[in-house]
């Protein structure tokens, strides 16, 4: 069998793009196909989810199919692309003044390592929200808006946090959601991390057609300079510490789509620097080229290479700013082990 004649189906919009037959993800798997724009079959190609990782290659799926015949697949035609579903947009009403901000888990802890000012201001600029949504140590969970650079609201992100060490609390994590039913709060015992986009939701319409974007986005247009995390938390404490720089985040390795030209497209003409988590850098070297082939002048740093999974640029920054406020060994010590890497670092004393 020539290999070179099948190569995975160019993007040519979302009807390229299908369904995952491993983790049933909806316009996410991208098929092979032959020289005449001719899939070789509906298991045979790559899921987009780094998640799932899926990836079966034309030789594997020939060698476990030896009587395949290409010649059955010439009446094939490529599927008529769905209807266009216009995007629709949150109410901007949805980012008012802010009351509770004081029980805001996030900002407790903002507030605790920058102080009331520089907390105040990052959470204004990027118009952090606060949500009853899941209660922990008494406190809030915090929004992060999705504002593209039109000013338009695209989404919402929910997510819960310790107000003591910062970290985001994930399935294991304790904490109380609200019911509307019950009009009170009950244990979340769902084994999922504490994140929720609530767009679909407050629009009380699940088949509304919500593109998300960078957090951070509406920012963009008054910068030439822009840093992109991943962690929207990241992108508040970059911005504090530092503020030359304009920061955004993705959300997550393949969150908004940020990959896909109407997401990045506000970044044409800024001087981009990616700074991916540690032990991401291959990946996010990716995607750098998949910008830079779109005309972004974009590079990657390896600020977090070397160092334990777990940190970003957010982590490194605040190790140097405590390092210069002579912190003690027990501090230290007490630090490291609210980011999770103790057993990780040795103490010459």
């Amino acid at each position: 069998m020539n290999e070179s004649k099948y190569h995975l189906q160019k993007y040519a919009g979302m009807s390229t793009r299908h369904t995952c037959p491993q983790c049933g993800h909806k316009k996410e798997f991208t098929l092979y196909i032959d020289e005449r724009n001719v899939p070789i079959d509906e298991s045979c190609g790559r899921c987009n989810r780094e998640r799932c990782g899926y990836h079966l290659t034309p030789s594997e799926y020939f060698k476990a199919h030896p009587t395949d015949k290409r010649n059955e697949f010439t009446t094939w035609k490529q599927p008529e692309p769905p209807k266009a579903i216009p995007v629709s947009y949150l109410p901007s009403s949805l980012l008012g003044t802010d009351t509770h901000r004081d029980r805001n888990n996030l900002f407790r802890f903002m507030d605790k390592e920058f102080g009331r000012a520089e907390a105040n201001h990052v959470f204004d600029a990027y118009r952090v929200g606060t949500s009853r949504h899941w209660k922990n140590n008494d406190g809030l969970a915090t929004i992060f808006p999705q504002i593209d650079d039109k000013g338009r609201l695209c989404q919402l992100k929910v997510m819960a946090y310790n107000p003591f060490t910062g970290k985001r609390m994930k399935k294991q994590d304790q904490a109380e959601l609200w019911s509307d039913k019950a009009q009170k709060y009950i244990p979340d015992i769902r084994p999922m991390d504490k994140i929720w986009f609530a767009g679909k939701t407050l629009l009380r319409n699940y088949e509304a057609n919500l593109q998300q974007t960078f957090f951070g986005c509406h920012l963009i247009k008054a910068s030439s300079r822009i840093g992109i995390v991943e962690s929207e938390k990241s992108s508040l404490i970059c911005s504090i510490l530092m503020p030359e720089i304009t920061w955004i985040a993705t959300g997550g390795c393949n969150g908004c789509k940020w990959t896909e030209p109407a997401v990045f497209k506000p970044l044409s003409g800024k001087r981009v620097v990616l700074y991916p988590d540690a032990g991401m850098l291959a990946k996010w070297e990716e995607k750098a080229a998949i910008l830079r082939n779109n005309g972004v002048d974009v590079t990657v740093s390896r600020a977090c290479e070397g160092l334990p999974d777990n940190w970003d640029v957010a982590d490194v920054l605040l190790r140097e700013r405590h390092t210069q406020k002579g912190m003690t060994i027990g501090e230290v010590m007490a630090f490291a082990k609210e980011i999770g890497v103790s057993n990780r670092i040795t103490y010459n004393i």
